[in-house]
Formats: structure tokens, C-alpha cells, sequence
């Protein structure tokens, strides 16, 4: 069976590095993902944006988190220059997936990657921010479809909300059998 190497990379957008929501261990984790990006050998690259409309306030997520981010076509929706400029120089255009979501997991990257297993072994590796959001409930989708595959988390090239929050996250995924590298 042929082998794929993915790396996803997970909400890596202006808001949540530079942004209304970033902090420095996000920002830091910028260059960490460039670096993934140049230094590996995968055969794609995934990325996912989190997408919410101008109703974000009215939202079950923007009443516990009111902050309004990731407002599809604003800046802060972005993924961050150095990033996209790092993968479009490394990968060929049908290399690249974007997977627009509207809360934390993707099920769409989680069914995408499935569809990919049904004839491959498959190793993928995660990066991004927040660890203890939106990169453990991707890394538990992809878990989910592809209980065979390897899933692997970076984390050096992640970060989240406080580096408190990031152990905890990390700690986790190690439980459902997930390499931490």
C-alpha cells in the first residue's frame, strides 16, 4: 500500500496570531509553522480557516466567546502571509486544500482525509493554534475517520490560549494515541 504524508495546518489566520485573539505563544508558533512547511516532505498540505458570518454575537459561540473573529472576507480571516507564501512556494496549487469551518472540527477534513486512507497508509501531521480548541478537535476527527492512519501533532509549530492550556491539550491527545513530535 503507498504511503501519503498530509500536514494539516490548523486556524492559522491573522485573528488568532496577530489578531483580536492572538498572544504571543500564537504569534511565535509563525515561524515554527513556516519552518514545518519548508523543511517537510508531504504530499499535501491542508489547511483549515475558522469562518463566521457578520451574526457571530448572536451564535452560541459568541455568547461564550464575544469576541467577534474570523469574519469571513475581513483580514483577520486571513491565513498569515508568511504561511501561504511558505506553501504555495513549496506545493503545486492541487496540493493545497482549504477547508472553511464554521466551528471548531471540520468534519468535511475529516471525511476528505478518510476518502484519501481508502488506498493509502497515511501519516499526518497537525500544527497550529489553539491546541486546546480547534487543533485537539481536528486531531480527534481525523483520529475518528482514520483510526489507522498516523496522526501526529508538532508542538513546537502549535499554541493556544496560555502555555497551561497548550500542555493540557498536548497531554490529551497523547491518551488517543496520537505522537507528539
Amino acid at each position: 500500500m503507498m504511503e501519503e504524508k498530509i500536514l494539516v495546518i490548523i486556524d492559522m489566520q491573522k485573528d488568532f496570531t496577530t489578531g483580536v485573539l492572538g498572544n504571543q505563544e500564537c504569534a511565535d508558533a509563525i515561524a515554527n509553522v513556516v519552518q514545518v512547511v519548508k523543511e517537510g516532505a508531504y504530499d499535501r498540505i491542508l489547511l483549515t480557516r475558522d469562518t463566521h458570518q457578520e451574526n457571530y454575537m448572536d451564535t452560541r459561540e459568541g455568547k461564550y466567546l464575544p469576541v467577534p473573529h474570523c469574519i469571513e472576507g475581513s483580514d483577520g480571516w486571513n491565513i498569515v502571509d508568511e504561511i501561504m507564501d511558505a506553501v504555495n512556494e513549496k506545493m503545486q496549487p492541487e496540493q493545497i486544500k482549504i477547508f472553511d469551518k464554521p466551528t471548531f472540527g471540520s468534519v468535511e477534513l475529516g471525511a476528505y482525509l478518510k476518502q484519501i486512507e481508502e488506498d493509502k497508509k497515511l501519516i499526518v501531521d497537525f500544527v497550529g493554534v489553539c491546541t486546546g480548541i480547534c487543533v485537539i478537535n481536528n486531531v480527534s476527527i481525523a483520529k475518528a475517520n482514520c483510526p489507522e492512519a498516523d496522526v501526529r501533532v508538532i508542538e513546537k509549530a502549535c499554541a493556544c490560549v496560555t502555555p497551561d492550556t497548550h500542555n493540557t491539550a498536548i497531554a490529551a491527545m497523547k491518551t488517543f494515541q496520537v505522537d507528539i513530535i
